[in-house]
């Protein structure tokens, strides 16, 4: 299963060199995904107990046009084990950041489609939301457009794109290809929760490669309780056409 990644990251740092920094400042391996969620601009956890250094940080874009006394005291404040503690120059850079942070919110929804024929989409998303993320996640899903008659059908099965329709919280498309008759649920809910990892994950970085599918990723991945069925399902070659 394929998926892709896509962000325009007009300002002045990109998510590589923005996370290269903060890696020098904090001494810790930082995951770092761009988002245009404007109710949480700035948040982080660890991967795991079992990798202490390993940092999951989701930034609002308005971030990448920040200066280097911010992106210091955004090192201090993913390091910071104080609650309660004060980070004043990111306060007042979000709110110099307003109008930025206001602007192109509305996601077009009348251009997401979650209802297919055999399988809905909005029902498996939020139900998969709820179970796995806490109802964390916060980006949109909807079925890609079927291929035009003649055309080859890739077998990339879904996506992740942080670009989302232009709204900016993210979108995942799945291929039509998965609502059939002769699809099962549980595989077109493990299509749709590969996804959703990756808009919580973001995408890693090695030696200023992209890490998509890492040995964190796959071992979440495996949490999906019908992992083996779908795995099954997916190596007897019954995807479809």
């Amino acid at each position: 299963m394929n998926s892709e990644t896509r962000c325009a990251l007009p300002f002045e740092l990109d998510e590589n060199r923005l996370s290269q920094q903060l890696c020098l400042l904090t001494g810790k391996a930082i995951s770092l995904s761009i988002t245009s969620n404007r109710v949480s601009v700035l948040s982080v956890r660890s991967f795991s107990s079992d990798k202490p250094d390993g940092i999951g940080l989701r930034l609002h874009r308005i971030f990448l046009k920040a200066g280097p006394e911010v992106i210091r005291e955004i090192a201090g404040f993913i390091t910071s084990g104080k609650k309660g503690a004060s980070f004043p120059l990111i306060t007042r850079f979000i709110k110099e950041n307003e109008a930025e942070l206001k602007k192109g919110g509305r996601r077009r929804e009348s251009m997401l489609k979650t209802a297919g024929r055999h399988h809905d989409l909005g029902a498996i998303y939020d139900s998969l939301n709820a179970e796995y993320f806490g109802g964390g996640i916060e980006c949109a899903i909807t079925w890609g457009k079927r291929p035009q008659a003649g055309t080859v059908r890739k077998r990339t099965l879904g996506s992740f794109s942080c670009d989302g329709m232009g709204a900016g919280k993210g979108l995942i498309r799945i291929n039509p290809v998965l609502d059939r008759k002769n699809v099962p649920s549980y595989y077109v809910r493990f299509v749709v929760y590969h996804e959703m990892l990756h808009a919580d994950m973001g995408v890693g970085r090695k030696n200023g490669r992209r890490q998509m599918h890492t040995p964190f990723f796959k071992k979440r991945e495996r949490l999906f309780r019908d992992f083996e069925r779908a795995i099954a399902f997916e190596r007897g070659g019954k995807r479809g056409g």
